[in-house]
């Protein structure tokens, strides 16, 4: 964990944001920024990361520098088509490592990197545009990709990524965040005054332009790309709603969208059902959605 992303420095800078905003709005409006633009890691439990440990036993390390500057560290295995696992924010490659076995298994080669700013990879702070640059960037290195296999803000990149001209064979999205908070349900979750929260959306629109929200609203990119998808979301993801990814998977013109019970938004990416489904998707592409005791049914 990186110094300038501990449980303590979140805290302080949330409570800057707040004393800020009567005495300097533009003040509280950078607080807030940072907290906007870090991925604050997600608290994970010393039996999760054990499994972590026993999930990368079999990996080899891998680095390499993207063309804006940033380290990215990761890990490899296995012989065959490449598949590149991208994670989510505030998380790290391991956290994908269910996936390691299984797709070795099939007969793949399976890559991952923690995202700029997230990880043992450098930076401290980051957003949708360099982090969509970094998985381009990662299929470079790796000289191309059979598919990638994503979930929630890494879906996100990496649809950014295709809408940018990434060509990979197939894709398959888990979780996928479809567009940015807003900047008022970012105040809601923080309880940040309302000076703030209009900082930050000034500070934002400053850098990205007015447009911003949606230029990175996924479900509108995906209606220019045709690359096979499987789109695989929970009804019971409190972080994702079942209405964004059904507009997502409708515009997206080969997507298979399919729903699964019981696995939220985090426990969908270690279900030994679903990664049956998606090595199954990968080894074909895009064939018929098969249904099996964790995955419940296609979302209509």
């Amino acid at each position: 964990m990186k110094p300038l992303q501990t449980p303590a420095a979140f805290r302080l800078t949330a409570g800057a944001a707040r004393a800020l905003a009567p005495l300097s709005p533009p003040l509280a409006g950078l607080a807030a920024a940072r907290l906007w633009f870090t991925p604050w890691p997600v608290p994970v439990a010393d039996r999760a990361l054990e499994k972590q440990a026993h999930w990368l036993q079999a990996t080899e390390r891998l680095s390499f520098r993207t063309r804006d500057g940033h380290r990215l560290h990761g890990f490899g295995a296995g012989e065959g088509p490449n598949v590149l696992l991208v994670h989510g924010w505030g998380e790290w490659a391991a956290n994908l490592g269910a996936f390691i076995d299984p797709l070795t298994k099939a007969g793949y080669r399976v890559t991952a990197f923690d995202l700029p700013a997230h990880g043992t990879s450098s930076g401290s702070q980051t957003d949708a545009y360099v982090n969509a640059a970094a998985v381009r960037d990662a299929t470079a290195f790796l000289g191309g990709v059979h598919a990638i296999v994503a979930h929630s803000m890494g879906a996100h990149a990496t649809t950014v990524a295709l809408h940018q001209g990434l060509e990979v064979n197939a894709v398959a999205l888990l979780a996928p965040v479809v567009r940015l908070y807003s900047v008022d349900l970012f105040k809601e979750m923080l309880s940040l005054p309302e000076a703030s929260a209009r900082a930050l959306k000034a500070t934002i629109e400053r850098r990205y332009g007015s447009s911003v929200w949606t230029d990175l609203s996924t479900e509108l990119l995906a209606r220019g790309i045709d690359t096979p998808a499987l789109v695989v979301h929970d009804p019971d993801d409190d972080q994702v709603a079942v209405g964004d990814v059904r507009m997502l998977a409708e515009a997206w013109s080969r997507a298979r969208l399919v729903a699964t019970e019981g696995l939220g938004h985090g426990r969908i990416i270690r279900d030994a059902h679903v990664i049956r489904h998606v090595v199954g998707f990968l080894d074909d592409h895009a064939r018929p959605a098969y249904v099996s005791s964790g995955v419940a049914s296609e979302l209509s």
